[in-house]
């Protein structure tokens, strides 16, 4: 995890310095502001991980007349290198791939995102243009804006720019863009070179497909074990954190660390220590209280004492680092973030995997297993594939790397989508079937059955027996007047808050962030903008992509989707 940014168009301010260290905890191993091109300073905040030390793999990596900067991991660097005609400075690191990449493909920046494979953000820049990329599903964060001069702003997070900018707008994942030294200022027009696959064509049998996804996400996981600093588990104890486990536990030479957070009585706890038995791995175990989890969340931003971060204050700023006002996300990330913080200060563990995606391709929620057929699922797991980055992604994201920690997420490798998001609807809604039924089955024998065939739970109501939204809003009804909030549609006109902790969350963001300069970046509710509801029962729908996906389904549709997913299927 490192944390990037840009100024293209004039030189740097000590207020722009000061706004491009608000993200050193992303990467506090190194921190570098260069001038690359007259009026074009790429900034950097290192986290080592591949190659402690700072020559070897630091940045910007220069050659061949290129300059970048990246936030990510490229897995398949090695073979994008070979027979580079240039000697790259700082050519050790991972991502010198981004520079050989585009020279091989002639400067053709679509092709040379689509031959990266690995998570990234990236800002290049040559002596005629600036080059933006995002990876396919956008596991790594990249937001832009101008300020009033016209110059372009790029960072790793929306705290880094947003007091420099008129308004912010995030770059879109599996795109990419060229901008124009010479017209710095011309709205950036971004290409897309990837999205996930939407036709349902991989009509496999069940044993294929058994046999495919635990090839695909097996070697997945392998590839995430680049580096040589300690890695750990987010071990919730439910399926999908437990397989990555299992899988990394059987490639890692020395014994990972698994991590689990809950309060006393939470039955995923003793799930986690079932799993850490059987993999024998060390398992440590952070218990927290309700009480922690209503302190954490107003609290204080990270303060910066002569270039030094205090990254880890006494009270920690949960909407400040999540940069959202969604209770769903807070919800979940109030835990995650309390574990991370935890890590970073007791450990020595740098790199997390955890098992962030699988939900959504496999539509195992549980309004998800309620839709109406099959076909309603997939349009509507492909939505939450687009808004990802906008919830589970930006919850793992912010969460570690403010602790200086870097998150892995093998369940989105783009090899691995490709296969899920193709594969018959029908797979993924099987009536009197658990959910995630194909994946339980093809990982039978790597963890232990009441693991592997147990029913999932949502990782902030898996605290304890209490349910921590209950706790949440017990506490908001207290907090919040009743005289105060009749009057909430005065104060937030736009999307009023429909309870006392929305209220409460919407009021510690816009005390933190501006809301007319990047509220429109926060994605709210997305459970209940699912694909089967009407359009007057939808959130978000006005100038989003929802707007675009009211999905209408013909019976004709419906017949032939039953048709080619059931019976005897051959092997595509």
């Amino acid at each position: 995890m490192c944390g990037i940014w840009a100024i293209i168009g004039e030189q740097v301010t000590p207020q722009q310095q000061d706004a491009f260290m608000k993200i050193v905890g992303r990467g506090p191993d190194l921190t570098v502001l260069d001038e690359v091109q007259p009026n074009v300073h790429l900034g950097f905040h290192r986290l080592a991980i591949v190659m402690p030390g700072d020559t070897p793999s630091a940045q910007p990596i220069v050659g061949g007349g290129l300059s970048v900067v990246c936030n990510g991991e490229i897995y398949n660097h090695q073979s994008l290198k070979i027979d580079c005609p240039y000697t790259l400075k700082n050519g050790g690191s991972d991502c010198a791939a981004i520079i050989t990449s585009f020279i091989k493909h002639n400067e053709d920046l679509k092709e040379t995102c689509a031959s990266l494979d690995g998570v990234f953000a990236f800002i290049m820049a040559d002596s005629k243009n600036v080059y933006i990329g995002r990876d396919p599903i956008g596991v790594r964060p990249l937001f832009y804006g101008y300020n009033l001069n016209g110059s372009l702003l790029i960072g790793s997070e929306v705290k880094c720019i947003e007091e420099l900018c008129e308004r912010v707008e995030y770059f879109p994942p599996g795109c990419c863009a060229t901008i124009s030294l010479a017209a710095p200022s011309r709205p950036i027009q971004p290409q897309q070179y990837y999205s996930v696959p939407s036709i349902a064509d991989r009509f496999l049998s069940i044993e294929c497909t058994q046999t495919l996804v635990r090839d695909i996400l097996v070697k997945s996981v392998e590839k995430r074990l680049m580096g040589n600093r300690n890695f750990g588990f987010m071990l919730s104890g439910g399926l999908d954190s437990s397989l990555i486990a299992s899988i990394a536990t059987r490639f890692l030479k020395q014994k990972p660390v698994a991590f689990s957070v809950g309060f006393e009585d939470s039955p995923d706890l003793e799930a986690a220590r079932k799993v850490a038995d059987y993999l024998k791995i060390p398992h440590e175990v952070l218990v927290i209280t309700p009480q922690q989890c209503v302190d954490i969340i107003p609290g204080n931003p990270p303060t910066i004492i002569d270039s030094t971060p205090n990254i880890y204050p006494s009270v920690s700023e949960v909407v400040f680092a999540l940069e959202t006002f969604d209770p769903l996300i807070i919800r979940c990330g109030i835990a995650h973030y309390l574990l991370c913080q935890h890590i970073s200060k007791s450990s020595d563990v740098k790199v997390l995997l955890s098992g962030e995606g699988a939900d959504e391709l496999f539509g195992s929620y549980a309004y998800m297993q309620r839709a109406p057929n099959a076909l309603h699922l997939h349009k509507e797991i492909l939505r939450r594939m687009q808004h990802l980055h906008q919830y589970d992604v930006l919850r793992c994201d912010r969460s570690t790397s403010c602790h200086g920690l870097e998150i892995r997420v093998p369940f989105l490798d783009k090899r691995f989508i490709d296969l899920v998001s193709r594969l018959p609807p029908t797979y993924k809604l099987m009536p009197m079937k658990l959910e995630k039924h194909l994946l339980r089955s093809a990982f039978e024998g790597w963890l232990p059955d009441e693991v592997l065939w147990r029913s999932k739970e949502g990782f902030a109501e898996a605290l304890g027996k209490t349910d921590l939204g209950d706790i949440l809003a017990s506490h908001c009804d207290k907090l919040i007047s009743k005289e105060l909030y009749e009057q909430r549609a005065e104060r937030f006109p736009d999307r009023t808050p429909e309870t006392t902790e929305e209220y409460w969350y919407r009021q510690i963001f816009e005390e933190t962030f501006v809301y007319d300069k990047m509220g429109h970046l926060v994605h709210t509710k997305v459970y209940r903008t699912a694909a089967w509801h009407r359009p007057d029962e939808k959130e978000n729908i006005i100038n989003s992509p929802d707007s675009e996906n009211i999905l209408d389904v013909k019976s004709d549709d419906l017949l032939r989707l039953r048709r080619r997913s059931t019976g005897s299927l051959g092997v595509a």
